[in-house]
């Protein structure tokens, strides 16, 4: 499986196969043009637009959205002829149920035997439900933002905690090109970070320890504006 970074929240997963998943395009507020490519499935996490770029994804792909408050999922044969089930855990994208920035998806699926999480804007650390929901997972997507508007540093190592995953990844931090944002990469505290020298990485198999896989600001600057079937 490779992951691929695409700034700000937004990952490119590509199976073994080549099926190709993106999550959480941005368009607007982010200071940079999102790159050009293709897609089997968009998955947005919710409707702000730092986060609901699908129609920048080419490749006509499925785009799933939630459209419940309930634990949902989806069934979809990809372009390879896959068939990929996500799964749709509701939550908050703040402390308030809701009530300042409304609802937040957290997308959970498996692909190539590699379990994923990729919690959007989620605003809170998880409560038991969501925990079963969610499950074991073994590639942890979340925010560090903090300032009120998704959890923080502190809140993401519970997180990983509380999902036992043994890769997590940080996204939705202070850059030069989303200087809104209250927290860095360099808040985070915790032994086990690897710092990525490009934007996409190869995982093979899991670590024996957990991991904090960290693409800093530079790598920002490395990702092509057009990434075709034949990069990945």
């Amino acid at each position: 499986m490779k992951l691929v970074y695409l700034g700000h929240s937004s990952i490119l997963f590509v199976t073994r196969r080549g099926s190709r998943i993106v999550i959480d395009p941005y368009n607007l507020k982010v200071n940079k043009k999102f790159p050009q490519l293709s897609a089997d499935v968009v998955l947005i996490s919710h409707l702000h637009p730092d986060h609901n770029g699908s129609h920048l994804v080419g490749g006509n792909p499925k785009v799933l959205r939630r459209t419940t408050e309930f634990l949902s999922s989806f069934e979809v044969k990809t372009s390879k002829n896959e068939i990929i089930e996500f799964l749709a855990v509701p939550s908050f994208h703040d402390e308030m149920e809701g009530r300042k920035y409304g609802p937040n998806t957290i997308w959970v699926f498996s692909i190539d035997g590699i379990r994923i999480a990729h919690c959007g804007d989620l605003g809170h650390i998880l409560k038991e439900q969501q925990i079963k929901e969610i499950g074991v997972v073994d590639i942890l997507v979340a925010p560090i933002g903090g300032g009120g508007y998704t959890i923080g540093p502190k809140e993401f190592l519970i997180v990983m905690e509380q999902l036992k995953s043994m890769i997590s990844i940080p996204v939705h931090y202070k850059t030069s090109f989303t200087s809104w944002i209250n927290c860095t990469l360099d808040d985070i505290n915790y032994p086990g970070k690897q710092v990525l020298q490009d934007f996409y990485v190869v995982v093979q198999s899991l670590p024996q320890l957990p991991k904090i896989f960290i693409f800093p600001e530079e790598v920002w600057d490395k990702i092509p504006e057009i990434i075709d079937e034949e990069f990945t």
